[in-house]
């Protein structure tokens, strides 16, 4: 076992658990319970094949942002950045999602069957989004809590309007939410949590 890589992995989880008891809003506790129940001993750390994304070149001037929110995180997060699985949903595609989508999204496990830990019927992990990307409308089972960790991001929920989210806010979609996500001039971080029903993904509105 790579001491030192686990050592990082549980940084960052508890940099993500101090950070979130510090924002007692909607969904956070929920998010905080079953982070606590995760078995995250060094029996089961595992570390995933590292993969990278073309959306990882807006990584660096995340970081750099998310430090205004919360330093400790930003560190744990640049440590672990190259050890981390990237990946992307295979029925993304720019065809659905526009231009030049692919080159400007992505997301890894830190807990879950690609992380470091394998999880309990939950997942916590990071999304990136480039510049001038439209997430459009989606729904899933598993109750999600998005943190983003950069300014300027743009949500959506229900097919209501489009609404600037301050940076370091949390945002939860209950079960089934119908959800969107718009990036402006910058691109967005942001920490995601699925707290049960992880098996169904994500499927995009028709």
């Amino acid at each position: 076992m790579n001491d030192e890589l686990h050592d990082t992995a549980r940084w960052l989880i508890g940099a993500v658990a101090r950070g979130l008891n510090q924002r007692p809003s909607e969904g956070v506790s929920e998010v905080l319970a079953r982070l606590d129940s995760q078995d995250l001993s060094a029996d089961v750390f595992r570390e995933p094949e590292p993969r990278l994304l073309p959306v990882l070149r807006h990584l660096p001037h995340c970081i750099g942002e998310a430090m205004l929110v919360d330093p400790d995180l930003a560190a744990a997060l640049a440590a672990i950045e190259e050890a981390l699985q990237w990946r992307q949903s295979a029925s993304y595609t720019d065809a659905l999602l526009g231009e030049g989508f692919t080159q400007n999204y992505g997301w890894a496990e830190i807990i879950g069957p690609n992380g470091f830990y394998p999880g309990d019927d939950f997942l916590l992990g990071v999304l990136m989004l480039g510049p001038g990307r439209h997430y459009r409308d989606h729904y899933h089972p598993a109750p999600e809590l998005y943190w983003p960790l950069t300014s300027a991001s743009l949500w959506s929920r229900d097919s209501g309007p489009f609404v600037e989210w301050p940076q370091g806010g949390t945002i939860w979609h209950p079960p089934m939410t119908l959800h969107a996500t718009r990036t402006g001039e910058m691109p967005l971080l942001a920490l995601w949590s699925w707290t049960r029903d992880t098996a169904t993904p994500a499927k995009l509105l028709a």
